[in-house]
């Protein structure tokens, strides 16, 4: 038996959604991500498919004659690449996403793909702007899919509140 609490963890299979929501539109807005110009983009992703990749760079603070160099946080890079199945269905990925298309991705984390966005769930938001298209080489026994880089545009919204 442990001496400290064990954090419960939360399963993803099934728990995240991913909604493409147009730039003219609030993307904290529950009424805009269930309009019918937003799409749940989530299940067109491959599992490798939503790469969104934090790094954060080093300030040196050095002092005269200290032996130790200091450091301080400095800025963010965020890079976000993305891979989904080629597809012509409407609503996937592949016919939503357009080369140089601006907008924003909701991200749910934790809880019930199947449930409906409401007011205070938690949510992240990145605002994109695309890249090309980028047809995927053909694998065996396997499906199309297409690669493309979102270029993030605006500081990332972490852990924010969904509103009506």
């Amino acid at each position: 038996m442990p001496l400290d609490s064990v954090a419960q963890s939360s399963q993803s299979d099934g728990r995240w959604k991913i909604a493409f929501v147009p730039k003219a539109s609030n993307p904290l807005s529950v009424a805009a991500l269930k309009g019918v110009t937003a799409k749940n983009l989530t299940y067109s992703f491959t599992p490798d498919g939503f790469q969104l990749s934090r790094s954060q760079a080093t300030v040196n603070d050095p002092r005269l004659t200290l032996v130790q160099i200091l450091s301080r946080p400095g800025k963010v890079t965020e890079t976000l690449e993305l891979k989904y199945v080629a597809s012509s269905d409407a609503d996937s990925a592949d016919a939503v996403l357009t080369d140089g298309l601006e907008g924003y991705f909701v991200i749910r984390r934790g809880t019930d793909n199947a449930t409906d966005w409401t007011i205070a769930q938690k949510v992240d938001v990145i605002t994109f702007v695309l890249g090309v298209r980028r047809p995927d080489a053909p694998v065996e026994n396997g499906v199309d899919t297409v690669s493309r880089t979102a270029f993030i545009s605006a500081v990332t919204q972490s852990q924010a509140a969904l509103i009506a």
